[in-house]
């Protein structure tokens, strides 16, 4: 189920807290130099044909500028930058990308990773105002009536932006707001041969997805993250149908256990990595507030797996990247205490140290991206110093 070519064997480097400390200096400094206030970012090649000045918070600018300012607010990076001014203009391009470029009907509804409700989110950690929260609103409040998607498109992510909301404003609507999304979300739970499932209308096609962007997974995020406002039947419902899920539709194997990017097929899975897979499986389920020991167990199997895996080949990002998958074992480390998955962690980012520097010198400058580029990198590094998981956008914002 390893796919040879996907991965790669782990560097040799032992960690070294200094040169990763050293790392994410560089790598905010970078960023800062390569902006441009007109233009924000040039594109990586990498990045499947994204054009320069990309405003979205999965590949561009608000990302970009979230990262920056966290990793100066947690006390990762010294170096800082005033954001704010272009702020006006990142909401206005964003739109517009996204009105002429998301998929038929996409832009009726607020996508917390591509749509502007992410970028109002970011305004409002920046410089909060009133109508930016009601932007925020409004978005979300337009998910309730669409087809159920996913975190990257649909509900899910709008669950979440309520969550983060609430945190910074302290307003009683983000929880009204949340508790009508989840009751809608657990309604439109199915039974399935392979346990109860969401079927995801994605990109014209429907089919039942797993992993933590575009399936179960990411539909259980905003639900494990916002557990407290969960009713009692709620958490209970959910409590029963994850373990009996994930058990259904695992791969287990001498290596470990995994998952495939849909539902169980007759193919067993070829992707190890965040968005499809063991890694982003354990990272989103090693958050469960309950526990058995035939969950657990499979969890600490998925994290063999990925361990088994290796590093991987597409470089050191977070959705598809070594930083990504790191996340699963520093999820661990939280749930057991287990020093093991703490040492795992930081000798895969020793591994996407050495290839962030590798892709740098290869393109002449870095890659400038929340999910796919060098600041998710960064965070990463952070919270490998800390021992602290904190994913961007679903742990913090």
């Amino acid at each position: 189920m390893i796919v040879l070519g996907r991965h790669r064997a782990l560097t040799p480097d032992v960690w070294n807290e200094l040169a990763v400390r050293a790392a994410i200096e560089e790598i905010v400094a970078d960023a800062i130099a390569h902006f441009h206030p007109d233009t924000f970012w040039p594109g990586h090649p990498s990045d499947d044909g994204v054009r320069d000045g990309n405003p979205s918070f999965y590949y561009g600018a608000a990302g970009v500028i979230w990262a920056l300012d966290y990793l100066h607010r947690i006390g990762a990076a010294r170096a800082v930058e005033d954001f704010r001014s272009v702020l006006p203009k990142l909401l206005e391009r964003t739109i517009a990308q996204f009105q002429s470029n998301s998929p038929a009907d996409y832009a009726k509804h607020g996508s917390l990773l591509f749509g502007d409700m992410g970028a109002a989110l970011l305004a409002m950690r920046l410089a909060p105002t009133s109508s930016l929260a009601d932007l925020v609103q409004a978005r979300a409040d337009a998910n309730i009536g669409l087809p159920i998607r996913e975190l990257m498109w649909g509900m899910p992510g709008s669950m979440l932006a309520a969550i983060h909301m609430a945190e910074m404003t302290e307003e009683p609507r983000w929880r009204r707001l949340f508790e009508r999304q989840a009751a809608r979300l657990l309604a439109d739970l199915e039974d399935t041969p392979q346990g109860p499932l969401w079927t995801q209308d994605l990109y014209g096609t429907k089919d039942r997805w797993l992993g933590p962007v575009h399936g179960f997974a990411g539909n259980l995020i905003p639900l494990l993250r916002g557990w407290d406002w969960l009713t009692p039947t709620q958490q209970a419902q959910v409590t029963e149908f994850v373990p009996k899920t994930l058990a259904a539709n695992a791969w287990r194997s001498e290596i470990g256990t995994t998952w495939g990017a849909k539902s169980k097929r007759e193919t067993p899975p070829s992707l190890c990595q965040h968005c499809h897979g063991a890694p982003g499986m354990v990272t989103t389920f090693a958050d469960a507030p309950f526990a058995t020991p035939e969950f657990d167990a499979l969890l600490l199997d998925a994290g063999r797996f990925a361990w088994t895996a290796g590093p991987l080949t597409k470089g050191s990002n977070l959705c598809h990247g070594t930083g990504g998958n790191g996340y699963a074992f520093l999820k661990l480390f939280r749930r057991t205490h287990d020093p093991i998955w703490l040492d795992r962690a930081r000798q895969f980012a020793m591994t996407a140290l050495l290839q962030y520097r590798g892709a740098q010198v290869a393109v002449g400058r870095g890659r400038y991206s929340l999910w796919t580029g060098d600041v998710g990198l960064a965070i990463y590094l952070w919270d490998c110093i800390t021992g602290e998981p904190r994913f961007p956008t679903i742990d913090v914002f």
